[in-house]
């Protein structure tokens, strides 16, 4: 893959609280374009917070944001930012009333005011990409949770994003159909997307990730390639973790 130099996002120093949860504690992180970092960690040590102040849906209470050469965190134009940043959330997010192709399509018109028709071809093409050119009439209620999690990696994908955060993207599928969104996902990193990914799919980090960033306690713990992470953590921390996940998951990461 011939990945681009240029930082795409750019965190320093991130604090958010809530109440008396200290949940993220100075996190500072860069991604270049078309770079894949896989975020892994315990449950409740700020991961999915960090992807959520990313895009401000949850404002952070101090530290700095950088889109590109934008500021997030100091933008009064946060929405038009936002708009370049795709997301896929655990639990799909999808409108049930719409078919696949009006779940893609309405960010298309209703954010960026494109012209129905277009925004119609515009999802077929991304629908097409994800593998469900043949699902674009069919309602949530009639796709599989694969098919759901593809429709909404297409929704994404069709606002042309510089870069997509994906929180826990398969950890609501059954086993079977977890192969099919992470084959759509390494699909896009090797096409150069720039990704943010919160995943204990191991298997996944080994074959994509460019960096693994293992956070606990609301801070980075370590990170590194996923060869170095995985076969010699600086960090005890972080052996302990992986041997745990191995443990939990058995030989199913490594296929």
């Amino acid at each position: 893959m011939n990945k681009e130099k240029g930082s795409v996002l750019r965190i320093e120093d991130l604090h958010k609280s809530f109440g008396d949860n200290h949940v993220l504690r100075g996190v500072s992180l860069e991604i270049k374009r078309g770079e894949t970092k896989i975020l892994i960690g315990p449950s409740g040590t700020g991961k999915s917070t960090l992807l959520t102040c990313i895009n401000m849906l949850t404002p952070p209470d101090s530290g700095k944001i950088w889109l590109l050469n934008d500021e997030i965190t100091a933008s009064r134009k946060v929405n038009l930012l936002r708009q370049k940043i795709g997301f896929v959330f655990q639990d799909f997010s999808l409108f049930n009333h719409l078919t696949a192709l009006g779940n893609v399509s309405i960010g298309l018109t209703k954010v960026k005011g494109m012209d129905r028709k277009k925004a119609r071809e515009k999802a077929m093409e991304e629908l097409k990409q994800v593998g469900l050119g043949d699902k674009a009439s069919s309602y949530p209620a009639q796709l599989s949770g694969g098919q759901k999690q593809r429709v909404a990696i297409a929704r994404a994908l069709a606002m042309d994003p510089q870069l997509i955060l994906f929180d826990e993207p398969t950890s609501a599928l059954d086993p079977e159909l977890i192969g099919e969104v992470l084959t759509v996902m390494k699909k896009l990193a090797n096409q150069g997307m720039t990704m943010l990914v919160v995943s204990h799919e191991m298997g996944f980090a080994r074959s994509v990730a460019d960096e693994v960033i293992f956070m606990e306690g609301g801070i980075i713990v370590e990170q590194g390639p996923p060869a170095q992470l995985f076969s010699n953590p600086r960090v005890e921390r972080t052996g302990e973790f992986l041997s745990r996940l191995s443990s939990l998951f058995g030989e199913e990461d490594e296929k």
